[in-house]
């Protein structure tokens, strides 16, 4: 069986709230929860092994939300993902950040503020961390934001919205 870090490709699924927050609250571990959720399901593949510690990888997914608003989203995104640190005897773990479209099938109405209306094409970003056992084996957890942002009003002036996630990923 191959490790989790020499798996090229991988499926997955996830969970989670919406957080009122802004992304960098949330990575300060502050985050004021609504009642808006969504679950979702993906692929990903390496891209490119840059060399031990960091590859490249590209995911799609596709997302339902409940709560304040109902709709289908879709999502892909290319992103780095660090895959050695010190304490990876004791418990593997990668880390990665990503960026890509995002559409949303309605118009999201968490993501209306004020004069800023909600809008289908977004940017769709991506922060987790992941956790395995250390042995070999092509299971693992993760958190992870899912965030869709409107990029400083490059792509849009919608609100953008943030879900706090957890998940689980099988390697293959």
């Amino acid at each position: 069986m191959r490790g989790v870090s020499e798996s090229d490709a991988a499926v997955f699924i996830y969970a989670g709230q919406w957080s009122a927050n802004r992304f960098g609250e949330i990575v300060g571990l502050r985050s004021n929860f609504r009642s808006s959720y969504l679950a979702a399901a993906g692929a990903s593949r390496v891209l490119h092994r840059f060399n031990e510690h960091l590859h490249l990888e590209g995911e799609i997914n596709a997302a339902r939300h409940w709560g304040k608003q109902h709709h289908f989203e879709l999502n892909a995104a290319a992103s780095l993902r660090w895959t050695t640190f010190p304490w990876d005897r004791f418990l593997n773990t990668s880390i990665a950040h990503g960026f890509g479209p995002s559409y949303a099938f309605e118009r999201p109405p968490i993501e209306t503020r004020e004069d800023r209306r909600a809008t289908r094409v977004l940017v769709f970003m991506v922060t987790e961390v992941t956790t395995a056992p250390p042995h070999s084996t092509p299971w693992e957890g993760f958190v992870r934001i899912h965030h869709r942002s409107g990029a400083y009003d490059v792509v849009s002036r919608s609100a953008g919205s943030n879900f706090v996630t957890a998940g689980l990923r099988y390697r293959f």
